[in-house]
């Protein structure tokens, strides 16, 4: 071998090894960056490889190095092959609701959480112009927040009921796998706390809370009827944490697109539930979805993306109703 090629082989191994890296660009072109189009909280969040979410004030740069890894440099540390990167995030979260609810538990309140699946940020108020949810739109303004990444249910919801990111729930795709940390449930359990979950015709996440399924009993094409009505029951004599998942917009917005007129329509039945269930219950509501979804032209919607549509979810919470 050529002398001169072999000593700058070494050098280049050397540096490699010492954890100098050898870029070949120095633009953001390797990682998706949203910008947040309504400036919330200054900084950056940037979801990392291993499903986390880091907080950072600065970007330094964005570098690619030449064997294809893409390293972000922030004031504080660095960041090997993210995601992706939001610019200005929203200052809440789909973890945010585990705080919620357990600020209304330790001030002994009892706690309603309706959860619509795969409803986003912009399609919610794109829904409020085009009046399909003039109840739950007259329940107050809904917060823009960050879900977790993959945007899908079992590891957005695992992330909804624990307060953290899949790093830490371990629940990072559809397999079904035991959450590594505790939920909301098994807190309230450690208080003295009840809780329920009334759900679809199957358990979204492993877990030991009480979880009543449901089935298309009249077979019209969804479950969420059956739900509404055992909602109604449930919420005679509530639990302290009563959790409904409703369904059928994410159903009908993959099958015909979430901003079609079918899934609008069905989204305004599920806002006649919401309601029902909001005026007969006792005690505090939010109201919330775990991840959006984007149009696909060949399929109608679909979600999972690093995507504005998916990743920007509504909270909306009404306190102090006793």
């Amino acid at each position: 071998m050529n002398k001169k090629i072999l000593f700058f082989s070494i050098i280049a191994l050397a540096s490699f090894f010492a954890g100098i890296l050898i870029f070949t660009s120095t633009n953001s072109e390797s990682v998706i960056i949203i910008k947040n189009r309504k400036h919330q909280m200054p900084g950056y969040a940037i979801y990392t490889e291993n499903g986390d979410i880091l907080y950072v004030d600065d970007i330094i740069s964005i570098k690619k190095s030449i064997l294809g890894n893409t390293i972000v440099n922030t004031d504080s540390f660095k960041v090997y092959n993210p995601i992706g990167i939001i610019e200005t995030p929203p200052q809440e979260s789909i973890m945010s609701i585990y705080n919620k609810v357990l600020d209304f538990l330790n001030n002994d309140k009892k706690v309603l959480i309706i959860y619509i699946d795969g409803l986003g940020y912009d399609l919610y108020n794109k829904s409020i112009e085009m009046g399909y949810v003039p109840y739950i739109s007259s329940m107050g303004t809904a917060v823009k927040a960050l879900t977790v990444y993959p945007t899908i249910t079992d590891v957005t919801f695992a992330s909804m009921v624990t307060g953290t990111t899949p790093l830490h729930t371990g629940i990072k795709s559809r397999e079904k796998k035991l959450l590594k940390v505790h939920t909301i449930f098994d807190k309230a359990a450690e208080i003295g706390k009840t809780s329920k979950v009334i759900e679809g015709n199957m358990q979204i996440i492993i877990d030991e809370v009480e979880t009543i399924l449901n089935i298309d009993e009249n077979n019209n094409g969804t479950i969420d009827d059956e739900i509404y009505k055992r909602a109604l029951e449930e919420i005679q004599d509530p639990p302290d944490i009563l959790l409904v998942h409703f369904h059928s917009y994410d159903d009908f917005a993959h099958k015909y697109g979430p901003s079609s007129g079918k899934a609008l329509s069905q989204l305004n039945v599920l806002d006649s539930y919401v309601k029902e269930l909001v005026e007969r219950f006792d005690g505090d509501v939010i109201i919330a979805s775990d991840h959006g979804m984007h149009d696909d032209n060949e399929v109608g919607g679909l979600h999972g993306a690093f995507c504005e549509e998916d990743l920007f979810i509504p909270i909306i919470t009404m306190e102090n109703r006793i």
